[in-house]
């Protein structure tokens, strides 16, 4: 009699069975930190949005403004639209930040708000610096 190595399907079904069990409970909460780690990765976009409107200012010797959507779909940088789905972006005051040739701007604060919550970017009127703030 001749003997034979491999699974039954017994083994096979309670194997599945457990990975889905696996699945079932670790899957819920990595859905509930993805909205936050959204918001996270939206703020260092902006920030970066932020800067290189200074640098185009200076660069270019010119006036560049940033301005959130109304409709909260994405940001206007110099005219040019951007989209931005990770989270609705809105500028306090005015609603544009200008940035100048000589390095500054008219200043303001940029609030993402996201389904995690709200983070704030204050950008500094004297030297134009984009700063996360709570």
């Amino acid at each position: 009699m001749r003997c034979e190595r491999g699974f039954t399907l017994i083994e096979l079904l309670v194997v599945i069975a457990l990975a889905g069990l696996m699945i079932a409970v670790v899957v819920p909460p990595l859905g509930r930190l993805l909205p936050r780690d959204a918001l996270a990765a939206a703020v260092p976009e902006i920030r970066a949005a932020l800067r290189g409107a200074g640098a185009t200012a200076i660069t270019e010797a010119r006036t560049v403004a940033f301005r959130g959507d109304p409709g909260g779909a994405g940001y206007w940088l110099d005219r040019q639209f951007h989209p931005f789905g990770a989270a609705r972006i809105a500028v306090a005051g005015a609603g544009t930040i200008s940035f100048f040739a000589w390095g500054g701007s008219s200043g303001g604060r940029v609030w993402l708000d996201g389904p995690a919550g709200r983070r704030g970017i204050v950008v500094d009127w004297v030297c134009g610096r984009a700063l996360l703030r709570p």
